[in-house]
């Protein structure tokens, strides 16, 4: 196992092997979610965290889609977005003993954690005109950065002529 699997062995939550299953849309109303992140069902807040969650973890990106995919069925989801938002971040504790340069930890805004690596990269894309750095997750997701970690982040990151480079894991990325 590479110190960047066992990085994220250790933080990331798993997820549903949405991949192998293939089932047909289901008719069980409209799933949306806003650009902070917030579920709906027909309309009405999903305010229950577990079932969020749950959502979350048979969440992908197929073709152009967002698709919640289960064994038995596939229900379409708008997302205004990014289903994701990075709302605050930490150092890791365990990098040093994997070798690892200073690494951070993404927090997203369902409390799952995401080490900042070459598997989970920050890129940047375009939000409200603005080019904003982005975490990109497992099955085709991503997780926009909030403007606080944003700032936050800006503080550590060096500048490379017109760029500003945040490194991670020992892997840089360009985040303005």
């Amino acid at each position: 196992m590479s110190k960047i699997e066992a990085l994220i062995d250790h933080y990331v939550t798993q997820h549903a092997p949405t991949g192998r299953w293939h089932a047909d849309e289901c008719g069980v109303g409209a799933f949306e979610i806003d650009a902070q992140g917030r579920w709906f069902h027909d309309g009405a807040p999903i305010s229950r965290a577990g079932l969020v969650r749950l959502f979350a973890s048979v969440l992908c990106y197929e073709q152009g889609q967002y698709l919640l995919k289960s064994p038995a069925e596939t229900c379409p989801v708008k997302v205004a977005d990014s289903p994701f938002v990075i709302v605050s971040w930490q150092y890791c504790n365990l990098a040093p003993t994997l070798g690892l340069s200073t690494t951070l930890i993404a927090q997203d805004n369902l409390g799952r954690l995401w080490p900042v690596c070459s598997e989970f990269p920050l890129v940047l894309k375009s939000y409200q005109g603005q080019p904003v750095p982005y975490l990109m997750l497992n099955y085709g997701l991503s997780a926009r950065i909030s403007r606080s970690v944003y700032y936050q982040w800006a503080e550590l990151a060096q500048s490379r002529g017109d760029e500003f480079v945040l490194t991670s894991a020992n892997t840089s990325f360009v985040i303005g």
